[in-house]
C-alpha cells in the first residue's frame, strides 16, 4: 500500500531550507552578466537530499524565487523557480546518509540542468549576445555549490543529522 501522508515535519523542514536557500542566495552574491553567483544551491542539493521530492521542489523553487524577487531580479523569478525545482529532481533523500555516492554524482545533473536552464532563458531574453557572458558564471556557481554541498553533506552526516530527525 502506498502511503503518501502530509507530514508537519516535512513542512517545517521545507520552510527552514526554503528560508535558507533565500538568504544564501541573496547575501554574498557576485553579480555576473545579467546575473549573480551565489552558494544558495548548495542547500537546494541538501534539502533535495534530506526531504521527499516534492518538499524539496516547493523549498528549492521557493527559496530560489523568493530571492531574486528581493534581489531586484523579478524578470527571473519564474524560471527560477522552475530551474530550482528541477535541480532537486536528481538527489534521493533514501538512506540514512546525505553524501552517498550517487547524491554526490548527482550535481553534475544538477549543474547542467543550471547552466542549460538559464542559458535558454538568456536566450530568450536577451538573444545571444547576453547570454554567453552567463555561461561562466553558472558554471561557476554550479561547480562552487557542488563543493560545498560535498563539504556541508560530509559535516551534517559526521554529525548524524539524518538520524536525529
Amino acid at each position: 500500500m502506498l502511503r503518501r501522508a502530509f507530514r508537519t515535519e516535512f513542512v517545517v523542514l521545507s520552510a527552514m531550507f526554503a528560508a535558507i536557500i533565500t538568504v544564501l542566495t541573496f547575501v554574498g552574491r557576485i553579480p555576473v552578466g545579467n546575473g549573480y553567483i551565489h552558494v544558495g544551491d548548495s542547500v537546494i542539493y541538501l534539502a533535495a537530499c534530506v526531504l521527499p521530492a516534492p518538499y524539496a521542489l516547493v523549498a528549492a523553487g521557493m527559496g530560489g524565487a523568493m530571492a531574486d524577487a528581493l534581489g531586484g531580479f523579478a524578470l527571473y523569478i519564474v524560471p527560477t523557480f522552475v530551474i530550482k525545482a528541477l535541480i532537486s529532481l536528481p538527489f534521493s533523500s533514501k538512506g540514512d546518509l546525505i553524501l552517498t555516492k550517487r547524491n554526490a554524482l548527482m550535481v553534475i545533473p544538477a549543474g547542467i540542468i543550471t547552466v542549460s536552464g538559464y542559458f535558454l532563458t538568456g536566450l530568450i531574453l536577451y538573444g545571444w549576445s547576453g547570454t554567453v557572458v552567463g555561461l561562466l558564471g553558472d558554471t561557476i556557481q554550479a561547480i562552487g555549490s557542488a563543493v560545498l554541498f560535498i563539504v556541508l553533506a560530509a559535516a551534517l552526516d559526521k554529525a548524524k543529522f539524518k538520524q536525529s530527525q
